[in-house]
Parts: structure tokens; C-alpha cells; sequence
């Protein structure tokens, strides 16, 4: 039975939700070492290596017996601080014929290879599956097609 003036109980639930979304909305961590982005940026976002792609590298791959401390797999450290040297213009050692970032191309990259695992040797990060969401990947290849700036 419907009473007069009170709006129907879908209506409360509807309410309740729109309220929680908008509050789950406004939640966002604000340590980007902690941050995954499972969304693709949109086109021509400038990506910064220091705020959006070495926190991928420090979260996913940075780790003891990988690509930090001591025994680097490929002699390749991914340390903030470290990484930008050892990756921009640097001849992958898996295969020299490739350079690790190639600035400006990233279909050239031999990270983006192992990223995507179309190079030589194991899909990185080794660890996976699961692997880097197709939006870090995408923000890592952006990064690279804007020159690969160390910024």
C-alpha cells in the first residue's frame, strides 16, 4: 500500500547509492608508490618519469633479486635514482640489437617487449600474472613515444 507523500523505498536505495559512490569517488591514495592505474590515459597526457613511471617500477619490479640490490637480473637496476641511466639509450643485453628505451619509440623499446612479452626471454614483471594493468604499460610506452624525458 502505498502511503501519500513518501516516496517509494527504491528511491532511498537509489539515493544511498548515488551518496556512496560519489563518497568511494573522492577516495584516492595519495602515495603513488602505491598507486595502480588500471586506466588507459587519455591521449597526449604528459607523463612524467619521476611521478608516473619509476612509482611502477619501484612498486612492480624494484625488488631483491629482480632489478634491485645486489644480483640485478640483466645487470639492469630499477631503483629510483638508478633506473633512468640504466634504461634510456642503453643496449638491452638480452638483445643488443634493441635498446632497453629507445626515446620517441616505444615499437622500438626492448622494455615495452618484455612488458607486452614479445621479447626474448620471460614476460617481465616476473613475478606475473598477474602482469603491470594495460593502463601502466600504456602510461610507460607514452612516456617513452614523448621522448623519454628525465623529468
Amino acid at each position: 500500500m502505498k502511503r501519500a507523500g513518501v516516496p517509494p523505498r527504491g528511491a532511498y536505495v537509489l539515493a544511498v547509492l548515488i551518496c556512496l559512490a560519489a563518497a568511494l569517488s573522492a577516495c584516492t591514495n595519495e602515495n603513488p608508490s602505491l598507486r595502480i592505474i588500471s586506466v588507459v590515459p587519455p591521449a597526449n597526457t604528459p607523463i612524467s618519469f619521476s611521478a608516473d613511471v619509476q612509482p611502477i617500477f619501484s612498486r612492480s619490479c624494484a625488488k631483491s633479486g629482480c632489478h634491485a640490490g645486489a644480483g640485478l637480473s640483466q645487470g639492469l637496476s630499477l631503483e629510483s635514482g638508478k633506473s633512468y641511466a640504466l634504461l634510456v639509450g642503453v643496449a638491452s643485453t638480452e638483445d643488443p640489437s634493441l635498446k632497453r628505451v629507445e626515446p620517441g619509440r616505444s615499437d622500438l623499446s626492448y622494455l615495452i617487449d618484455k612488458l607486452e612479452g614479445t621479447g626474448l626471454g620471460d614476460r617481465m614483471p616476473l613475478s606475473g600474472p598477474p602482469f603491470l594493468p594495460d593502463g601502466e604499460v600504456q602510461i610507460i610506452k607514452d612516456w617513452i613515444d614523448q621522448g623519454a624525458p628525465n623529468n
